[in-house]
């Protein structure tokens, strides 16, 4: 076999390097959040006003930084397991050395907070908790079962969150619809539990499954399902056709995906029901802009 090429090898650890800070979860947080901004937060005629406010712009890449600073950290704690469960992928993406991780994550967690800081102040400490609330995650609450599902859930909400406090604006039905979301969030950390079950049972990390099995992870996940019909049930008459169509399709996806791991124990199935997931979070930002 031929050995890479400098330029070629330079290449791949850019792609491994992406892959650990999970672009495709960072470009869905940039989209939503510029499709929240404009679309529910500005009136019809301000849009592109809104669009031009540099502000939204700051809040919502340094948002983005940021998290790909918590997806970089955590990828130094799950490191052991990972090789476990997913070593092609791992193995892969270490073509970048802890170093280099460590150096380009500190550089996104400076430049996240420095775009912030050129908001306002508050939305400089608000990034600030945040970065400190993505590495507590990593460093304590992933071990700990429920904490960390919640924890998880909350942390993938939170850049929604502040880029409403930024535009001043909360609603009932917003809510409810991120209800939703982050009722979504903390199942899909159930189902990653299953999918990761025999590599944690190695490491000793305290999950759901690993803690409790399988069949009470799988219970945990039929709870978490009927609640999420909660929010959207009582809030129905606050959304528009479109954005009840989306609700209706997200709820509809997200039973299946779930009763998809009821009937299998095999790793592909649920790699299937984890892409129902993925496919939920995609129909819940391309909804956001007929809320």
């Amino acid at each position: 076999m031929r050995p890479l090429s400098r330029k070629r090898l330079r290449i791949l650890k850019v792609f491994a390097l992406l892959s650990q800070i999970r672009w495709y979860n960072i470009l869905l947080l940039i989209f939503g959040q510029y499709l929240t901004a404009l679309f529910v937060f500005a009136a019809p005629g301000d849009r592109l006003e809104a669009f031009a406010d540099g502000g939204t712009h700051m809040i919502i890449w340094a948002s983005a930084l940021v998290l790909s600073f918590g997806f970089l950290t955590n990828s130094f704690y799950d490191l052991e397991a990972d090789t476990i469960n997913r070593p092609k992928q791992t193995a892969f993406e270490r073509l970048v050395s802890k170093s280099t991780s460590f150096r380009v994550a500190t550089l996104l967690l400076v430049c996240g907070l420095l775009l912030s800081f050129t908001v306002s102040l508050r939305a400089f400490l608000f990034f600030s908790a945040y970065a400190a609330g993505l590495w507590l995650y990593s460093h304590k609450l992933r071990s700990i079962p429920i904490v960390s599902h919640m924890s998880a859930a909350i942390l993938g909400m939170l850049p929604f969150f502040g880029i409403s406090v930024y535009h001043h604006f909360l609603s009932l039905h917003t809510l409810a619809f991120g209800s939703l979301l982050g009722v979504t969030l903390f199942s899909r950390e159930l189902l990653k539990d299953m999918m990761m079950y025999k590599g944690d049972i190695i490491v000793g990390r305290h999950t759901v499954a690993s803690e409790y099995g399988l069949d009470r992870t799988r219970f945990a996940l039929l709870i978490s399902n009927s609640l999420a019909w909660v929010p959207a049930f009582f809030t129905k008459g606050l959304f528009s056709q479109e954005a009840e169509i989306g609700i209706v399709l997200i709820l509809i996806l997200l039973t299946i995906s779930n009763l998809t791991t009821l009937r299998s124990t095999e790793l592909r199935a649920l790699r299937w029901a984890h892409l129902g997931y993925k496919l939920v979070l995609i129909i819940g930002v391309l909804t956001i802009p007929f809320l």
